[in-house]
C-alpha cells in the first residue's frame, strides 16, 4: 500500500461501498465533538513521528486529519 493510499483512503476503514468510517464518525457526532475527535488524532499523530510509521506517513495522516474537520463537518449531528 502506497503512502498516500495509507492516509487519504485506507483500504481497512471503508464500512460499505461509498461509505467510510469517517462518514459514520461525523455523522454520530456534533460539530464541536467532531472537531476535537479531528484535532485529537492529529496531535496523536504528530506526538508519535518516527515512532511507528515513516515519517511521511505520519505527518501525512496528521496533516489529513486538521483537513477532515473542514471537509466533513457537513455530516455532524446539529
Amino acid at each position: 500500500m502506497s503512502t498516500h493510499d495509507a492516509v487519504k483512503s485506507p483500504k481497512h476503514y471503508l464500512v460499505f461501498p461509498g461509505i467510510e468510517a469517517i462518514d459514520v464518525i461525523a455523522g454520530s457526532m456534533t460539530e464541536e465533538m467532531f472537531k476535537g475527535y479531528c484535532f485529537g488524532n492529529a496531535l496523536k499523530y504528530r506526538l508519535r513521528v518516527g515512532k511507528k510509521d515513516a515519517i511521511e506517513q505520519e505527518v501525512g495522516k496528521a496533516m489529513e486529519y486538521e483537513d477532515l474537520f473542514e471537509k466533513w463537518k457537513h455530516l455532524c449531528r446539529k
